[in-house]
């Protein structure tokens, strides 16, 4: 970039960059604000049909009241959900699962409401049954075509991005427009018309990120703070640790590097749902338990659960609950030996189910203890290996997937990585599928792995 750029406005430099250069602020929020009426229209459009179908007439009198009723509660649970934020502007995922989920949890408020309120009889339950369904359905098939018009509108991501290069020697390591900066802004001792021409060139943009010595890292950070835009510095050699944020210590500043992976409103969600569930899963399945007990009984000696020492949140042991499904004097405590496939030390009643994963069905009383959860990362024995190698000696990131709760069923369960760990890979591929797991955690993501796992209960590596 040659000096005659360096004074250019913000216009020149803008076509010598070959990009558009638009602060994407307010074109994001607009195109969220349109997600409201389009909303509201689905809401609208499903009662109607519903109340067609049920009456033959697209307006009955309770339609109005259903309408109303249903946009307040979806509006409160949206917010909730953050069904209006930007990630549903350019993901078809992120905008039909937490449009969907908000709707059905107001749905569900609704009919909690109307039989608190004993209304219930008031209104026709097939004409609110058949409204939620279609609103959801067209709300879902709103969205989805919306994201096609809001990606193009936003060129693909929420937030435009430049990179200031300030002496940096190599080629650029991203494709994001990026400015040779040292040749218009003296960063030793810049003055106002140094100010005013940095201004020019980073209005554009929601980003700016700088490429640095350490030694300007320094003034970077002071030039930036008063430019009103998101700043940061490229600082390479913090790869190795990973910081997730700043923090202070006395009068120093500090990187946080870890913190747990669920804030307190999300643990106490979680947690609700857990208790709601097992409960609800331990009456179900309280029939069956009781045959399996009985069944295990009279198979063999010894007693019908078998309690295990495993490792659970924050690296703690805690003696997890299973359906003893081996014979007593051959059962392995620490977990050093992997069950084979025709193991003589299952017992016949074992081979059903640990194959049908019944055996797993008592970890819904460690649930209801406090020490898993329904979803979580599995917690594996103390001496578990693969290849004659402890786990955490194969993967240094072992100790990481115990940030949370480990779970009955797992992310890396419904991808089919169960079983026993012969090879390395075995236990490679289960750790970045928990830690994937915690890094986008959502108690929706909990639902869909749950549904998923009633797929893979039967598995060839169920054994």
């Amino acid at each position: 970039m040659n000096e005659q750029v360096a004074l250019a406005s913000f216009s020149a430099a803008a076509d010598v960059l070959g990009v558009r250069n638009t602060n994407k602020a307010l074109l994001r929020a607009r195109l969220a604000l349109a997600l409201f009426p389009m909303d509201f229209l689905a809401i609208v459009l499903g009662f109607s049909t519903s109340s067609f179908v049920r009456f033959e007439t697209a307006w009955s009198p309770t339609t109005s009241i259903l309408i109303m009723a249903t946009l307040i509660l979806y509006l409160i649970c949206g917010a909730a959900l953050r069904a209006y934020s930007g990630q549903v502007l350019i993901s078809h995922v992120a905008t039909a699962t937490r449009a969907g989920l908000s709707i059905l949890i107001a749905a569900a408020t609704l009919s909690t409401l109307l039989f608190l309120l004993k209304a219930g009889g008031a209104l026709s339950r097939l004409e609110v049954a058949f409204g939620i369904a279609f609103a959801s359905g067209l709300m879902v098939l709103f969205r989805l075509i919306y994201v096609h018009y809001s990606r193009d509108q936003l060129e693909g991501a929420l937030y435009s991005c430049l990179v200031l290069r300030d002496g940096v020697l190599g080629d650029p390591r991203s494709s994001l427009p990026a400015i040779e900066v040292g040749r218009y802004f003296n960063i030793d001792c810049p003055g106002p018309d140094d100010y005013d021409r940095l201004a020019q060139v980073i209005a554009g943009f929601d980003r700016v990120i700088v490429e640095c010595s350490p030694e300007r890292r320094g003034d970077w950070s002071h030039v930036l703070k008063g430019m009103n835009v998101h700043a940061e510095v490229v600082a390479p050699e913090l790869s190795g640790l990973r910081p997730l944020g700043i923090g202070s210590f006395a009068e120093d500043q500090t990187l946080v590097i870890a913190r747990g992976p669920l804030a307190l409103r999300d643990r106490i969600f979680k947690r609700l749902f857990d208790v709601a569930f097992s409960g609800l899963a331990v009456l179900f399945f309280s029939p069956l338990m009781i045959l399996t007990a009985l069944a295990i009984k009279l198979d063999s000696t010894g007693p019908v659960f078998f309690m295990q020492p495993r490792i659970g949140r924050q690296n703690r042991i805690f003696y997890v609950f299973k359906f003893r499904s081996m014979h007593v004097n051959l059962l392995d405590h620490g977990g050093k030996k992997s069950t084979q496939r025709g193991d003589p030390r299952i017992t016949r009643v074992g081979r059903i189910i640990r194959a049908t994963s019944i055996d797993e069905l008592p970890q819904l009383f460690n649930v209801l203890r406090g020490d898993m959860s329904v979803v979580g990362p599995r917690p594996h024995a103390i001496n578990s290996t693969a290849e004659d190698l402890l786990f955490w000696d194969i993967d240094a990131r072992y100790w990481q997937r115990h940030a949370c709760k480990p779970g009955i069923t797992g992310l890396a369960q419904v991808k089919g990585f169960r079983g026993a760990t012969h090879q390395k890979r075995d236990l490679t591929d289960r750790v970045t599928a928990d830690l994937e797991y915690l890094g986008r955690w959502s108690l929706w993501s909990d639902i869909v792995i749950i549904l998923r796992t009633f797929a893979v209960l039967v598995h060839k590596n169920a054994y």
